[in-house]
Protein backbone atom coordinates (compact mmCIF):
# COMPACT_ATOMS: atom_id res chain seq x y z
CA UNK A 1 0.00 0.00 0.00
CA UNK A 2 1.37 3.43 -0.81
CA UNK A 3 2.81 5.21 2.30
CA UNK A 4 1.01 8.57 1.45
CA UNK A 5 -2.94 6.68 1.34
CA UNK A 6 -1.84 5.34 4.68
CA UNK A 7 -1.86 8.88 6.36
CA UNK A 8 -4.64 9.44 4.58
CA UNK A 9 -6.68 7.07 6.48
CA UNK A 10 -4.92 7.55 9.45
CA UNK A 11 -5.70 11.45 9.23
CA UNK A 12 -9.09 10.81 7.91
CA UNK A 13 -10.01 8.16 10.87
CA UNK A 14 -8.88 10.19 13.45
CA UNK A 15 -9.04 13.91 12.42
CA UNK A 16 -11.53 13.45 10.32
CA UNK A 17 -13.11 16.78 10.29
CA UNK A 18 -9.94 18.85 10.07
CA UNK A 19 -8.96 20.56 6.86
CA UNK A 20 -7.22 18.89 4.71
CA UNK A 21 -6.74 21.13 1.27
CA UNK A 22 -8.38 24.77 1.11
CA UNK A 23 -8.17 26.03 -2.55
CA UNK A 24 -10.08 28.78 -4.41
CA UNK A 25 -13.16 28.30 -6.59
CA UNK A 26 -13.36 31.54 -8.45
CA UNK A 27 -12.81 34.16 -6.47
CA UNK A 28 -13.74 32.41 -2.81
CA UNK A 29 -12.09 29.95 -1.26
CA UNK A 30 -13.62 26.57 0.23
CA UNK A 31 -11.88 23.27 2.11
CA UNK A 32 -12.41 20.08 2.07
CA UNK A 33 -11.74 17.87 4.93
CA UNK A 34 -9.72 14.82 5.12
CA UNK A 35 -12.27 11.96 5.63
CA UNK A 36 -13.95 13.64 2.23
CA UNK A 37 -9.99 14.12 1.02
CA UNK A 38 -9.92 10.16 1.35
CA UNK A 39 -13.38 10.06 -0.32
CA UNK A 40 -12.32 11.53 -3.26
CA UNK A 41 -9.69 10.36 -3.82
CA UNK A 42 -11.29 6.71 -3.48
CA UNK A 43 -14.18 7.82 -5.67
CA UNK A 44 -11.86 8.89 -8.62
CA UNK A 45 -9.54 5.75 -8.54
CA UNK A 46 -12.88 3.51 -8.82
CA UNK A 47 -14.01 6.07 -12.51
CA UNK A 48 -10.32 6.00 -13.71
CA UNK A 49 -10.06 2.12 -13.01
CA UNK A 50 -12.56 2.00 -15.75
CA UNK A 51 -10.36 3.28 -18.36
CA UNK A 52 -7.25 0.89 -17.96
CA UNK A 53 -4.84 3.44 -17.73
CA UNK A 54 -1.29 2.62 -16.14
CA UNK A 55 0.35 6.21 -17.19
CA UNK A 56 -1.42 8.71 -16.44
CA UNK A 57 -0.76 12.76 -17.23
CA UNK A 58 -1.76 15.82 -15.60
CA UNK A 59 -1.39 19.19 -16.75
CA UNK A 60 -3.01 22.49 -14.63
CA UNK A 61 -3.10 24.74 -12.23
CA UNK A 62 -2.94 23.80 -8.24
CA UNK A 63 -6.75 23.11 -8.41
CA UNK A 64 -8.62 20.58 -5.98
CA UNK A 65 -8.89 18.26 -8.82
CA UNK A 66 -4.86 18.30 -9.52
CA UNK A 67 -4.26 17.33 -6.26
CA UNK A 68 -6.83 14.52 -6.26
CA UNK A 69 -5.79 13.22 -9.23
CA UNK A 70 -2.30 13.08 -8.32
CA UNK A 71 -2.65 11.04 -5.22
CA UNK A 72 -5.68 9.13 -7.17
CA UNK A 73 -2.84 7.93 -9.39
CA UNK A 74 -0.59 7.68 -7.29
CA UNK A 75 -2.34 5.60 -4.31
CA UNK A 76 -4.56 3.62 -6.61
CA UNK A 77 -3.49 3.38 -10.13
CA UNK A 78 0.54 3.44 -10.98
CA UNK A 79 2.20 6.23 -12.90
CA UNK A 80 1.39 9.99 -12.15
CA UNK A 81 2.95 11.89 -15.20
CA UNK A 82 2.87 15.80 -14.51
CA UNK A 83 3.84 18.19 -17.26
CA UNK A 84 4.49 22.11 -17.19
CA UNK A 85 1.09 23.98 -18.15
CA UNK A 86 3.12 26.13 -19.57
CA UNK A 87 4.80 24.04 -22.58
CA UNK A 88 4.35 24.49 -26.02
CA UNK A 89 2.92 21.48 -28.45
CA UNK A 90 5.84 20.64 -29.98
CA UNK A 91 7.49 20.88 -26.25
CA UNK A 92 5.37 18.32 -24.78
CA UNK A 93 5.30 16.15 -28.09
CA UNK A 94 8.79 15.89 -27.49
CA UNK A 95 8.46 14.85 -23.68
CA UNK A 96 5.69 12.18 -24.60
CA UNK A 97 7.85 10.33 -27.11
CA UNK A 98 10.24 9.48 -23.98
CA UNK A 99 7.04 8.11 -22.28
CA UNK A 100 3.91 7.94 -23.80
CA UNK A 101 0.23 9.13 -21.13
CA UNK A 102 -2.37 6.16 -21.44
CA UNK A 103 -4.94 9.26 -20.10
CA UNK A 104 -4.66 12.56 -20.01
CA UNK A 105 -6.51 14.95 -17.37
CA UNK A 106 -6.56 18.49 -18.03
CA UNK A 107 -7.33 22.06 -16.95
CA UNK A 108 -10.68 22.74 -18.56
CA UNK A 109 -8.74 26.98 -18.77
CA UNK A 110 -6.25 25.18 -21.21
CA UNK A 111 -5.71 24.69 -24.70
CA UNK A 112 -6.65 20.70 -25.79
CA UNK A 113 -4.40 20.00 -28.83
CA UNK A 114 -4.25 16.01 -28.05
CA UNK A 115 -6.03 14.65 -30.62
CA UNK A 116 -4.53 10.96 -30.19
CA UNK A 117 -5.09 10.82 -26.71
CA UNK A 118 -7.68 10.22 -24.20
CA UNK A 119 -8.62 13.01 -22.59
CA UNK A 120 -10.72 13.94 -19.58
CA UNK A 121 -11.31 17.23 -17.96
CA UNK A 122 -11.11 19.06 -15.00
CA UNK A 123 -14.42 19.21 -14.75
CA UNK A 124 -15.15 15.76 -15.71
CA UNK A 125 -12.08 14.94 -12.76
CA UNK A 126 -14.19 16.64 -10.48
CA UNK A 127 -17.91 15.18 -10.92
CA UNK A 128 -16.05 11.55 -11.40
CA UNK A 129 -14.27 12.29 -7.27
CA UNK A 130 -17.68 13.69 -6.13
CA UNK A 131 -19.63 10.46 -6.90
CA UNK A 132 -19.24 8.68 -3.72
CA UNK A 133 -18.24 5.31 -5.52
CA UNK A 134 -15.80 3.12 -3.39
CA UNK A 135 -12.63 1.54 -4.37
CA UNK A 136 -13.01 -1.82 -4.09
CA UNK A 137 -10.06 -3.32 -6.51
CA UNK A 138 -7.73 -5.51 -4.90
CA UNK A 139 -4.71 -3.92 -6.49
CA UNK A 140 -1.90 -2.31 -4.45
CA UNK A 141 0.14 0.44 -5.32
CA UNK A 142 2.50 2.72 -4.51
CA UNK A 143 2.87 4.73 -7.59
CA UNK A 144 5.82 6.48 -9.88
CA UNK A 145 5.63 10.17 -10.41
CA UNK A 146 7.36 10.63 -13.68
CA UNK A 147 8.31 14.42 -13.90
CA UNK A 148 10.11 16.18 -17.22
CA UNK A 149 13.29 18.47 -16.48
CA UNK A 150 16.24 20.04 -18.32
CA UNK A 151 18.46 17.71 -16.21
CA UNK A 152 22.13 18.91 -15.90
CA UNK A 153 22.49 19.69 -19.85
CA UNK A 154 19.66 21.88 -20.72
CA UNK A 155 17.62 19.22 -22.70
CA UNK A 156 14.50 17.82 -21.58
CA UNK A 157 14.66 14.49 -20.13
CA UNK A 158 11.73 12.83 -18.15
CA UNK A 159 12.76 11.50 -14.42
CA UNK A 160 11.13 8.37 -13.13
CA UNK A 161 11.03 8.20 -9.24
CA UNK A 162 9.51 5.31 -6.79
CA UNK A 163 7.74 5.73 -3.54
CA UNK A 164 11.46 4.92 -1.63
CA UNK A 165 13.03 8.02 -3.51
CA UNK A 166 10.01 10.72 -3.19
CA UNK A 167 8.63 9.32 0.22
CA UNK A 168 11.97 8.40 1.96
CA UNK A 169 13.30 12.21 3.11
CA UNK A 170 9.52 13.14 4.47
CA UNK A 171 10.01 11.95 8.08
CA UNK A 172 13.52 13.59 8.49
CA UNK A 173 12.13 16.72 6.92
CA UNK A 174 9.43 16.75 9.47
CA UNK A 175 11.74 15.99 12.26
CA UNK A 176 13.53 19.10 11.32
CA UNK A 177 10.85 21.55 10.62
CA UNK A 178 8.39 20.44 13.08
CA UNK A 179 5.49 20.50 10.75
CA UNK A 180 2.32 20.02 13.10
CA UNK A 181 -1.59 19.62 12.20
CA UNK A 182 -2.53 22.95 13.22
CA UNK A 183 -0.19 24.23 10.97
CA UNK A 184 -1.61 25.43 6.98
CA UNK A 185 1.18 25.31 4.62
CA UNK A 186 0.39 27.99 1.34
CA UNK A 187 1.64 26.42 -2.35
CA UNK A 188 1.74 28.89 -5.01
CA UNK A 189 4.56 26.54 -6.82
CA UNK A 190 3.21 24.81 -9.83
CA UNK A 191 2.11 21.46 -8.28
CA UNK A 192 4.61 19.43 -11.31
CA UNK A 193 7.81 20.91 -9.30
CA UNK A 194 9.33 18.89 -7.22
CA UNK A 195 9.90 21.04 -4.71
CA UNK A 196 5.97 21.76 -4.51
CA UNK A 197 5.63 17.71 -4.38
CA UNK A 198 7.85 17.48 -1.91
CA UNK A 199 6.28 19.98 0.49
CA UNK A 200 2.55 19.05 -0.45
CA UNK A 201 3.91 15.26 0.64
CA UNK A 202 4.95 16.75 3.68
CA UNK A 203 1.89 18.27 4.47
CA UNK A 204 -0.37 15.69 4.31
CA UNK A 205 2.32 13.85 6.14
CA UNK A 206 2.09 16.00 9.11
CA UNK A 207 -2.15 16.28 8.65
CA UNK A 208 -1.70 20.05 7.94
CA UNK A 209 -4.11 22.01 5.67
CA UNK A 210 -2.57 22.20 2.21
CA UNK A 211 -3.44 25.54 0.62
CA UNK A 212 -3.50 25.78 -3.30
CA UNK A 213 -3.02 28.39 -5.19
CA UNK A 214 -1.42 29.30 -8.91
CA UNK A 215 -1.78 33.41 -9.37
CA UNK A 216 1.72 35.03 -8.42
CA UNK A 217 -0.57 38.11 -8.55
CA UNK A 218 -2.96 36.98 -5.89
CA UNK A 219 0.05 36.11 -3.62
CA UNK A 220 -0.70 39.40 -0.75
CA UNK A 221 -4.75 38.51 -1.02
CA UNK A 222 -4.71 34.62 -0.40
CA UNK A 223 -2.03 35.41 2.75
CA UNK A 224 -4.66 37.43 4.13
CA UNK A 225 -7.79 35.31 3.28
CA UNK A 226 -5.92 32.12 4.12
CA UNK A 227 -3.42 33.46 6.96
CA UNK A 228 -0.88 30.71 6.44
CA UNK A 229 1.74 29.41 8.69
CA UNK A 230 3.99 28.24 6.69
CA UNK A 231 4.87 29.88 2.80
CA UNK A 232 6.72 27.59 0.32
CA UNK A 233 8.38 30.33 -2.16
CA UNK A 234 11.06 30.86 -4.30
CA UNK A 235 13.82 33.77 -3.80
CA UNK A 236 11.82 36.14 -6.10
CA UNK A 237 9.09 36.12 -4.09
CA UNK A 238 10.85 36.96 -0.68
CA UNK A 239 13.34 39.67 -2.60
CA UNK A 240 10.05 41.58 -3.67
CA UNK A 241 8.64 41.53 -0.46
CA UNK A 242 11.56 42.76 1.17
CA UNK A 243 12.34 45.11 -1.71
CA UNK A 244 8.50 46.79 -1.19
CA UNK A 245 9.01 47.11 2.51
CA UNK A 246 12.60 49.11 2.25
CA UNK A 247 11.10 50.89 -0.79
CA UNK A 248 7.79 51.75 1.61
CA UNK A 249 9.84 52.54 4.85
CA UNK A 250 12.79 53.32 3.64
CA UNK A 251 15.38 54.35 6.01
CA UNK A 252 13.12 53.94 9.14
CA UNK A 253 12.88 50.17 8.33
CA UNK A 254 16.65 49.40 8.35
CA UNK A 255 17.22 51.63 11.65
CA UNK A 256 14.49 49.37 13.57
CA UNK A 257 16.13 46.25 12.03
CA UNK A 258 19.45 47.71 13.95
CA UNK A 259 17.36 48.43 16.77
CA UNK A 260 15.83 45.23 17.22
CA UNK A 261 19.26 43.61 16.87
CA UNK A 262 20.64 45.71 19.55
CA UNK A 263 17.29 44.49 21.98
CA UNK A 264 17.51 40.93 21.15
CA UNK A 265 21.37 40.77 22.45
CA UNK A 266 19.50 41.78 25.59
CA UNK A 267 16.71 39.02 25.11
CA UNK A 268 14.65 41.88 24.59
CA UNK A 269 11.98 40.92 21.37
CA UNK A 270 9.55 44.02 20.05
CA UNK A 271 9.97 42.75 16.36
CA UNK A 272 6.08 42.17 16.14
CA UNK A 273 5.39 45.28 17.09
CA UNK A 274 8.53 47.29 15.11
CA UNK A 275 7.33 44.94 11.72
CA UNK A 276 3.67 44.52 12.49
CA UNK A 277 2.67 45.22 9.07
CA UNK A 278 4.91 43.04 7.30
CA UNK A 279 3.60 40.15 9.67
CA UNK A 280 -0.03 41.49 8.87
CA UNK A 281 1.33 41.14 5.60
CA UNK A 282 1.79 37.53 5.95
CA UNK A 283 -1.70 36.79 7.71
CA UNK A 284 -0.23 37.24 11.42
CA UNK A 285 0.00 33.05 11.84
CA UNK A 286 3.63 33.01 10.11
CA UNK A 287 5.71 30.37 11.90
CA UNK A 288 8.86 29.80 8.57
CA UNK A 289 9.06 30.25 4.94
CA UNK A 290 11.05 27.73 3.01
CA UNK A 291 12.29 29.34 -0.45
CA UNK A 292 14.09 26.66 -3.17
CA UNK A 293 14.74 26.82 -7.19
CA UNK A 294 17.27 28.50 -6.55
CA UNK A 295 19.86 30.09 -3.61
CA UNK A 296 18.36 32.75 -1.70
CA UNK A 297 20.56 36.01 -1.31
CA UNK A 298 22.33 36.58 1.76
CA UNK A 299 20.68 39.65 2.51
CA UNK A 300 17.08 38.62 2.06
CA UNK A 301 17.74 35.73 4.43
CA UNK A 302 19.24 37.94 6.68
CA UNK A 303 16.92 40.51 6.80
CA UNK A 304 14.02 37.97 7.44
CA UNK A 305 15.60 36.65 9.97
CA UNK A 306 16.33 39.91 11.52
CA UNK A 307 12.39 41.13 11.95
CA UNK A 308 11.61 37.69 13.07
CA UNK A 309 10.10 35.59 9.83
CA UNK A 310 12.54 33.53 9.38
CA UNK A 311 13.45 31.65 5.81
CA UNK A 312 14.87 28.79 5.08
CA UNK A 313 16.94 27.96 1.99
CA UNK A 314 16.91 24.36 1.00
CA UNK A 315 18.70 22.71 -2.08
CA UNK A 316 18.25 20.28 -4.21
CA UNK A 317 16.87 18.61 -7.55
CA UNK A 318 14.05 16.83 -9.55
CA UNK A 319 16.63 13.82 -9.80
CA UNK A 320 17.49 13.62 -6.17
CA UNK A 321 13.48 13.73 -5.35
CA UNK A 322 13.51 17.33 -3.88
CA UNK A 323 16.00 18.05 -0.96
CA UNK A 324 19.43 17.02 -0.38
CA UNK A 325 20.32 19.82 2.28
CA UNK A 326 18.16 22.08 4.16
CA UNK A 327 18.01 25.09 6.57
CA UNK A 328 15.91 24.65 9.73
CA UNK A 329 15.50 26.67 13.27
CA UNK A 330 18.48 27.14 14.81
CA UNK A 331 20.83 25.53 12.07
CA UNK A 332 19.74 28.52 9.53
CA UNK A 333 23.06 29.48 7.85
CA UNK A 334 22.52 32.50 4.98
CA UNK A 335 25.89 31.90 2.92
CA UNK A 336 24.60 28.21 2.99
CA UNK A 337 21.67 25.89 1.26
CA UNK A 338 21.72 23.84 4.41
CA UNK A 339 23.09 20.97 6.33
CA UNK A 340 23.15 17.46 4.23
CA UNK A 341 19.69 15.13 5.33
CA UNK A 342 20.95 12.29 6.87
CA UNK A 343 18.84 10.33 3.34
CA UNK A 344 22.07 10.77 1.40
CA UNK A 345 25.61 11.06 0.94
CA UNK A 346 27.28 13.91 -0.40
CA UNK A 347 31.07 13.92 -1.64
CA UNK A 348 33.01 16.44 -3.36
CA UNK A 349 34.88 15.12 -6.23
CA UNK A 350 37.38 16.36 -8.18
CA UNK A 351 38.08 19.12 -5.91
CA UNK A 352 41.07 21.60 -6.04
CA UNK A 353 43.15 23.53 -3.24
CA UNK A 354 40.00 25.06 -1.54
CA UNK A 355 37.96 22.10 -1.65
CA UNK A 356 36.06 23.12 -4.29
CA UNK A 357 34.49 20.71 -6.49
CA UNK A 358 31.65 18.49 -8.13
CA UNK A 359 28.70 18.38 -5.73
CA UNK A 360 27.85 14.42 -6.17
CA UNK A 361 25.24 12.71 -4.44
CA UNK A 362 24.14 8.82 -3.39
CA UNK A 363 20.96 7.96 -1.51
CA UNK A 364 17.67 6.15 -1.56
CA UNK A 365 16.42 9.73 -2.78
CA UNK A 366 18.36 9.29 -6.04
CA UNK A 367 16.88 8.27 -8.92
CA UNK A 368 18.10 5.03 -11.48
CA UNK A 369 18.75 7.60 -14.54
CA UNK A 370 16.64 9.33 -16.97
CA UNK A 371 14.34 7.26 -18.98
CA UNK A 372 14.65 6.65 -22.72
CA UNK A 373 18.48 8.38 -21.76
CA UNK A 374 20.06 5.52 -20.10
CA UNK A 375 23.29 6.65 -22.43
CA UNK A 376 23.77 9.63 -20.95
CA UNK A 377 26.29 9.12 -17.92
CA UNK A 378 25.32 11.85 -15.21
CA UNK A 379 27.05 9.12 -12.40
CA UNK A 380 29.97 9.15 -11.31
CA UNK A 381 30.82 5.88 -10.01
CA UNK A 382 27.56 5.60 -7.71
CA UNK A 383 27.38 9.14 -6.99
CA UNK A 384 24.55 11.58 -9.41
CA UNK A 385 26.71 14.52 -10.05
CA UNK A 386 24.57 17.14 -9.55
CA UNK A 387 26.12 19.72 -12.13
CA UNK A 388 26.90 22.34 -9.02
CA UNK A 389 30.15 23.08 -7.91
CA UNK A 390 30.43 23.70 -4.01
CA UNK A 391 32.13 22.24 -0.78
CA UNK A 392 31.06 21.33 2.40
CA UNK A 393 32.32 22.52 6.12
CA UNK A 394 30.67 20.83 9.72
CA UNK A 395 28.37 19.17 7.45
CA UNK A 396 26.95 22.32 5.42
CA UNK A 397 27.03 22.42 2.14
CA UNK A 398 27.54 25.47 -0.31
CA UNK A 399 26.69 25.45 -3.74
CA UNK A 400 28.72 28.39 -5.22
CA UNK A 401 26.96 27.63 -8.71
CA UNK A 402 26.66 25.69 -12.17
CA UNK A 403 29.68 24.29 -13.58
CA UNK A 404 28.49 25.98 -16.89
CA UNK A 405 28.63 29.38 -15.23
CA UNK A 406 31.82 28.93 -14.41
CA UNK A 407 33.98 31.69 -15.11
CA UNK A 408 37.83 31.01 -16.05
CA UNK A 409 40.22 33.77 -15.11
CA UNK A 410 43.36 35.57 -16.89
CA UNK A 411 45.40 33.05 -14.45
CA UNK A 412 43.58 30.22 -15.40
CA UNK A 413 41.67 30.48 -11.88
CA UNK A 414 38.01 29.44 -11.83
CA UNK A 415 35.75 32.23 -11.00
CA UNK A 416 31.92 31.49 -9.64
CA UNK A 417 29.46 34.33 -11.25
CA UNK A 418 27.41 34.10 -8.85
CA UNK A 419 29.48 34.32 -5.45
CA UNK A 420 30.38 37.56 -6.98
CA UNK A 421 26.99 38.69 -7.82
CA UNK A 422 25.74 37.39 -4.55
CA UNK A 423 28.32 39.84 -2.91
CA UNK A 424 27.32 42.92 -4.80
CA UNK A 425 23.46 42.29 -4.50
CA UNK A 426 24.16 42.78 -0.42
CA UNK A 427 23.63 46.08 -1.12
CA UNK A 428 19.79 46.88 -0.90
CA UNK A 429 19.44 49.44 -3.52
CA UNK A 430 20.59 47.11 -6.06
CA UNK A 431 18.55 45.05 -7.40
CA UNK A 432 19.48 42.47 -9.68
CA UNK A 433 23.16 41.61 -11.00
CA UNK A 434 25.14 39.67 -13.37
CA UNK A 435 28.83 39.01 -13.77
CA UNK A 436 30.70 38.33 -17.10
CA UNK A 437 34.16 37.79 -18.30
CA UNK A 438 34.73 40.26 -21.41
CA UNK A 439 38.74 40.22 -22.56
CA UNK A 440 39.66 38.86 -19.41
CA UNK A 441 37.97 41.50 -17.28
CA UNK A 442 35.28 41.27 -14.87
CA UNK A 443 32.39 43.25 -15.67
CA UNK A 444 29.27 43.87 -13.09
CA UNK A 445 25.90 44.49 -15.19
CA UNK A 446 23.37 45.76 -12.52
CA UNK A 447 20.44 47.05 -11.90
CA UNK A 448 20.70 50.26 -9.62
CA UNK A 449 18.94 53.25 -7.97
CA UNK A 450 22.75 53.88 -7.15
CA UNK A 451 24.04 56.86 -9.10
CA UNK A 452 27.39 56.14 -11.56
CA UNK A 453 29.43 57.22 -8.87
CA UNK A 454 27.94 55.73 -5.96
CA UNK A 455 28.27 52.62 -7.35
CA UNK A 456 31.79 52.46 -8.37
CA UNK A 457 32.69 52.54 -4.33
CA UNK A 458 30.49 50.05 -3.41
CA UNK A 459 32.15 48.28 -5.64
CA UNK A 460 35.23 49.27 -4.40
CA UNK A 461 34.42 48.11 -1.18
CA UNK A 462 33.49 44.46 -2.25
CA UNK A 463 37.09 44.49 -4.35
CA UNK A 464 38.68 45.53 -0.88
CA UNK A 465 37.55 41.87 0.12
CA UNK A 466 38.36 40.30 -2.74
CA UNK A 467 41.49 38.42 -3.83
CA UNK A 468 42.82 40.04 -7.13
CA UNK A 469 41.66 37.65 -9.76
CA UNK A 470 38.06 38.06 -8.48
CA UNK A 471 38.09 42.21 -8.57
CA UNK A 472 35.63 43.76 -10.70
CA UNK A 473 37.19 45.57 -13.46
CA UNK A 474 34.03 47.68 -14.63
CA UNK A 475 30.73 47.82 -14.19
CA UNK A 476 27.66 48.60 -16.77
CA UNK A 477 24.31 49.63 -15.44
CA UNK A 478 21.24 48.36 -16.81
CA UNK A 479 17.83 48.60 -16.85
CA UNK A 480 16.95 44.94 -17.55
CA UNK A 481 19.40 42.22 -17.37
CA UNK A 482 18.81 38.76 -19.37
Amino acid sequence: MSKIYERLEYYAEHVGNNPAFTYRVSDKYESVSYFELKDQVDALAASLWEYKSKTIAIIGHNKLEYAVSLLAVLCHIGDAFLIDKELKKEDIENIFARKKPDLILIDDELELFFDEYRILRFSDVGRMMRTGLKYEYDAVFAGRLILHTSGTTGEPKCVLLKEENYYGVIPELNRKWEVRSEHSVLYIIPLYHIYALMSLFHGLYAGSNNILEWDYKRISRVLAETKPHLFMGVPLMYNRIRDAALAKAGWKLLIAVKLSNLLMKCKIDIRKKLFREIYAYFGGNYVFGVSAGSILPYRTGKFFKDIGLPVYNVYGMTETSGPIAINYKEHNRFDSVGEILDVNEVKIIDADENGIGHVCVRGSNVFDGYLKKREENVFNGDYFDTGDLGYIREGYLYVIGREKDILIGANGKNIASAELSGKILECPDIHDCKVIMENNRLIAIVNTDLSEEELKKYLDKVNSGLPNYKKISDFHIAKKIK
